[in-house]
């Protein structure tokens, strides 16, 4: 969960600049922002914009507008900064619109949007194209909100030669292109909770030819990874649940690292022979109607695919269900001199 958890971390720093934002003066001066020094001479704003557009990246967006009041110096400051950071739960679409409409920046480096969906399709999906016409390198989109289903990606969002690092999270989104898919330059990918079927699955990824990481964290509705056709991969990260149970089995020969967490049913490993780091953190919920020969029968057969791990980390609750099948556990304990984490 790595790429998404960088977000919310990047996220958890913006929360503690709106709150230390909201405890500064409506006086500048007061603040130290501007006449801070002892001849009067303010440093920061002499500093050159490249440098002050990397300050103002670290704040959200709301924040970042705010500075245009210090002085002349800053009033059009924001305007030019890379990175934009909404949340238009908190905000009226028509503010949304005209933030961006004062955007200057020829490119944007990370466009970042978490909104709900309701009475405000048409604003995000011009939102969305406004990142992709920025070429934003950085795109996150989250969509929360149980009252809108099965919302569609305009095709230009699927034709994008400039984003480098997609993520999504919404069960409101249907990924299903309609067109053909074009992120030539897309190398970390992470959907959460969002509809795949096998086919748009395979579609999406045949549109990646340089994906190096790969995150599905509860996505439902495909049964087959194939990644096979993904030389460039090196990562992929799995949670599975009761109600998202995902893929039955993974084809994945070029993969370095896997994380597979969280699943109801064995996932079948057909092809990681390239994998030499893996984290395997699962539990049977269903154990009590499970045979020991079947569950031993399908941890053989995933050990058997970890030929090549060098590292192999295992979650407590997994461990204890294998040692639960007596014999078992000396397989698995000896399996390769490997050392298992708990």
């Amino acid at each position: 969960m790595a790429m998404a958890e960088n977000y919310r971390q990047q996220e958890g720093a913006t929360t503690a600049a709106v709150e230390t934002s909201s405890h500064l003066s409506d006086n500048p001066h007061q603040n130290g922002m501007i006449g801070d020094s002892n001849d009067g001479f303010d440093f920061v704003s002499s500093l050159p914009d490249a440098i002050l557009h990397l300050i103002l990246s670290s704040i959200p967006t709301k924040s970042a507008i705010r500075t245009s009041v210090l002085s002349k110096r800053w009033r059009h400051v924001w305007c030019e900064t890379p990175s934009l950071s909404i949340d238009s739960h908190r905000v009226v679409t028509r503010s949304i619109n005209k933030t961006l409409a004062s955007f200057s920046a020829p490119k944007i480096t990370s466009f970042h949007l978490r909104t709900s969906l309701v009475n405000r399709i048409q604003p995000v999906d011009s939102w969305i194209e406004f990142a992709i016409s920025h070429d934003a390198e950085k795109l996150s989109l989250e969509f929360r909100d149980p009252r809108v289903r099965d919302y569609n990606f305009p095709d230009s969002f699927y034709t994008n030669s400039t984003v480098k690092q997609l993520l999504v999270d919404s069960g409101s989104v249907v990924m299903i292109p309609r067109c053909t898919v074009s992120w030539t330059s897309l190398k970390n990918l992470s959907l959460s909770y969002c509809k795949l079927s096998d086919e748009s699955l395979l579609k999406i990824l045949s549109g990646c030819p340089l994906l190096e990481s790969l995150e599905l964290l509860f996505c439902d509705e495909f049964r087959c990874l194939d990644l096979s056709q993904s030389p460039c991969l090196r990562r992929l990260e799995m949670d599975r649940s009761d109600w998202f149970l995902g893929p039955t089995e993974i084809v994945a020969p070029h993969i370095h690292c896997l994380r597979l967490r969280h699943s109801r049913l064995p996932c079948r490993l057909v092809d990681v022979s390239s994998l030499t780091e893996a984290n395997l953190n699962i539990y049977f919920c269903d154990l009590g109607t499970l045979t020991p020969d079947f569950l031993q029968g399908n941890v053989i057969k995933m050990l058997a695919k970890l030929q090549n791990v060098e590292k192999l980390t295992v979650g407590a609750t997994f461990l204890q269900d294998v040692i639960s099948c007596g014999s078992l556990w000396c397989t698995f304990s000896d399996a390769q001199g490997r050392i298992f984490d708990t």
